[in-house]
């Protein structure tokens, strides 16, 4: 009887023991709370542009920026999933404010240059443009780039490749202006006698502006690969416009893009 009583006493203190032992392990974690899908994308890019290069950026009559780069970037950000906001500003220094930061990407039909690589990144190419000339369609003595000598007068947009271009390798009187249209009318008043711009802006203008009664002579004399600029400081920028640019060019997306701006005009 009392090694029964004394086996029950043990039972009991075994049983307390277990208690105590369960009440002092640790609680089970919490369950981790449900993904947000509504919440905001983790990249948010800052986007220049110079909107006064149809058909690649400019201004429409209900002041809403459109034109290829503006359809591409929208594309891009679809593809890559983050958000963007473009600054409209003056392409003279556009390349100095991305450098300091203003903007963190600039899709303005720039060209690739060693020389801006120096001071900014760029994507892969997404568009290549050649350089020609313009003249009005009484002008039979300017057939081509062999035609610049130094009494010819050429219109540019400051800066641009064309510009560079002309400085470089003709002894054409180059004459800047601060955007292409103004060089297009200056043409048109005869003060000048030839513009240089790329192939598809060229085309587009000319194509929208009948009563300027100019045309385009010769080949494109040069290679015009266009990228997408990136601040040196941002690579996560960088990446994601390439991974979105790809998948772009795998889908068909870019294709019907082109087509959009480029295929009847051509």
């Amino acid at each position: 009887m009392q090694r029964t009583t004394r086996i029950a006493q043990i039972v009991a203190l075994l049983a307390v023991f277990v208690l105590v032992l369960a009440g002092c392990a640790p609680a089970a974690p919490a369950p981790a709370p449900a993904a947000d899908s509504s919440a905001a994308p983790a990249l948010t890019i800052k986007v220049g542009t110079n909107a006064e290069y149809r058909p690649f950026e400019y201004v429409d009559e209900n002041n809403n920026i459109i034109g290829f780069d503006v359809d591409l970037m929208a594309a891009l950000a679809e593809a890559g999933g983050f958000e963007y906001e473009f600054v409209n500003t003056k392409w003279d220094g556009i390349f100095v404010a991305l450098a300091n930061g203003e903007f963190d990407a600039v899709i303005s039909a720039v060209t690739i240059t060693d020389e801006r690589k120096e001071t900014v990144d760029f994507t892969e190419p997404y568009f290549n443009a050649g350089q020609v000339l313009a003249v009005l369609n009484d002008n039979t003595t300017i057939t081509g780039l062999d035609s610049l000598n130094d009494t010819v007068r050429v219109g540019v947009q400051l800066g641009t490749t064309a510009d560079i271009f002309l400085t470089d390798n003709t002894s054409a009187q180059v004459q800047r202006f601060d955007e292409l249209p103004l060089a297009l009318q200056a043409l048109g008043n005869r003060d000048v006698d030839a513009v240089v711009a790329e192939l598809p802006v060229l085309g587009d203008y000319l194509k929208a502006n009948p009563d300027l009664g100019a045309k385009i002579v010769g080949d494109p004399f040069t290679d015009e690969l266009f990228g997408i600029a990136v601040n040196k400081g941002k690579p996560e920028v960088l990446e994601a416009l390439n991974a979105a640019l790809a998948t772009i060019k795998g889908n068909g997306v870019y294709d019907q893009i082109y087509a959009k701006w480029f295929a009847a005009g051509e």
